[in-house]
């Protein structure tokens, strides 16, 4: 019973993170990509397939193939390392969107914990310490995309982990190997998505301004080790430049890039440009980012934090700057993709931390009265409890809902396109995968390079195939092209748009019908 009681914080803590796990994927986890940006999940799927199928791992490919003069589909990204685990599990146990998905769920858990456990270390008490974790787990964005292929919930979720050991680095001056864990998982987080360091960049920063003489805590130094961190995060720096150096290598040999990196920043657009990305913003991704109140909450705690500058440790008041300024920038560099990219608010999911931290340490060490306050934690507990409902109801429409209205979300257009676009992904594109078998039927063999003339994607017509080939990524235009693929190995066209049926270049290759499946217009090429 000790034990117990030793260690319910944990204990409650599992429980509650249960059954809102439960909650949220409930039905979720063995399904096919669903909702919106098909395009990037089976990306995602795409390279791990390739991998499962013996690919490299300093060589990753795609499934289509416009790498190499038409002949394979090497392309390089983010670092591979989680498309790679997930492929060589698939290649023992074989190939399963659970696996990947309950991989991706037990490093989001991980992260969650690892906030937990920091904010114990920084005193928070149990109570606070559960409720700013849980928090953290109602932003729809964090829920949904920590299960859903992409790689920028675990780079975040790694962010947590490392900072959990940097942390422990600090307080447990004994645990001389949780800096080494720090810049392991620092690195991890870079390498699969550079956006995700604002935190590292901020305590870079810090770190330099400690070499300099100024003091960051009253408590000492914070980095107390300064050799050690030194080589530590020069040894992250290293390690991701030299990925992404060796990426662009690699696509450049090849001659293809599935990734697109550039800046766009705000200033760019025009008038009717920033009409689009407000509207966007306004009924689409900031519904996936977090609740109303909670966004406010985000935004306006830098704010009242400026104002106790100077009765928080100096490395806590830079930290409220800095990862601020850092979530600003970010954004005005990429402000066009917050249009309809609802996963790039994951890296701003720092800011929850930076804002809510830096306030409830300042509660904690001059109003332990409202800290410790009955009445503030029965809010707390209201205000999570909403949050939970909002996450609950926006997951399920990103996910699952073709019908009906969630009041809560209290978006009549956001709540339509989203079950709008969830019938349309089970009804059009999961086809793809349902013909399978009699595809296999009438002949086609696993082996057989395709053209999905339907597809403007990379790969999603291609992984629900479980083919490689081509899809109309380039818009193609002329016969003369298609022949070229037919040249390059294709054996079969598929067609799902009527319209292209009565395209005069497309004609020549419409002589041989396979038959049509589910609305799937095959038709075999001549070799």
């Amino acid at each position: 019973m000790y034990t117990w009681f030793k260690n319910y914080p944990n204990v409650l803590f599992f429980f509650f993170v249960a059954v809102m796990t439960v909650s949220y994927y409930d039905g979720v986890l063995e399904k096919e990509p669903m909702n919106m940006h098909l395009w990037r999940q089976t990306d995602c799927l795409s390279l791990a397939r390739n991998y499962a199928n013996g690919a490299a791992f300093a060589e990753p490919e795609i499934d289509i193939l416009l790498a190499d003069k038409l002949t394979t589909g090497k392309t390089a990204g983010e670092f591979p390392v989680l498309y790679y685990l997930v492929g060589k599990t698939w290649s023992v146990f074989g190939e399963s969107v659970m696996l990947y998905r309950v991989f991706y769920l037990l490093i989001l858990l991980a992260g969650v914990f690892a906030f937990f456990r920091t904010l114990l270390l920084l005193n928070f008490g149990n109570f606070w310490s559960t409720v700013l974790s849980l928090l953290l787990f109602t932003s729809p964005v964090f829920v949904v995309f920590g299960v859903s292929f992409l790689t920028d919930v675990p780079a975040f979720c790694f962010i947590l982990i490392a900072f959990y050991f940097l942390v422990r680095s600090i307080r447990i001056p004994w645990a001389k190997y949780s800096l080494w864990w720090a810049v392991l998982f620092f690195a991890l987080a870079g390498l699969i998505k550079v956006s995700s360091l604002i935190l590292f960049v901020f305590l870079g920063a810090a770190f330099l301004i400690e070499l300099l003489g100024k003091k960051l805590s009253e408590g000492g130094r914070v980095f107390q080790r300064p050799g050690a961190t030194f080589i530590g995060f020069g040894i992250v720096i290293l390690a991701v430049f030299s990925w992404y150096f060796y990426a662009s290598y690699y696509n450049e040999q090849h001659q293809f890039k599935y990734t697109f990196n550039s800046i766009y920043p705000l200033w760019l657009m025009d008038e009717a440009g920033l009409a689009k990305l407000w509207d966007g913003m306004k009924t689409t991704t900031t519904i996936i980012f977090f609740s109303r109140p909670m966004i406010a909450l985000v935004v306006l705690l830098p704010l009242v934090n400026l104002l106790f500058f100077r009765k928080l440790p100096l490395i806590i008041s830079l930290g409220n700057i800095f990862v601020f300024t850092g979530g600003l920038l970010y954004f005005l560099l990429w402000a066009p993709l917050f249009e309809n990219h609802d996963y790039y608010y994951i890296p701003l999911l720092i800011l929850f931390v930076s804002s809510f931290v830096p306030f409830f340490y300042w509660l904690k060490e001059r109003k332990e009265k409202i800290y410790r306050s009955p009445v503030l934690k029965i809010l707390f507990v209201l205000f999570l409890g909403y949050n939970f409902i909002y996450c609950l109801s926006v997951v399920k429409l990103k996910t699952r809902a073709a019908e009906g209205d969630f009041p809560v979300v209290g978006n009549e257009q956001f709540v339509g396109m989203m079950r709008w676009v969830n019938w349309d992904v089970s009804a059009n594109w999961w086809r793809y995968k349902a013909v399978l078998p009699d595809l296999e039927k009438a002949g086609v063999q696993p082996d057989d390079k395709v053209i999905c003339l339907s597809d403007y994607s990379f790969s999603v017509s291609l992984y629900f195939l479980n083919k490689r080939g081509w899809t109309n990524f380039m818009h193609y235009s002329s016969r003369e092209e298609i022949d070229q693929l037919i040249d390059a190995g294709a054996k079969y066209l598929f067609i799902t748009d009527p319209a292209q049926l009565e395209l005069d270049y497309i004609q020549p290759f419409l002589e041989k019908p396979l038959g049509e499946f589910k609305g799937i217009h095959v038709f075999t090429l001549a070799g």
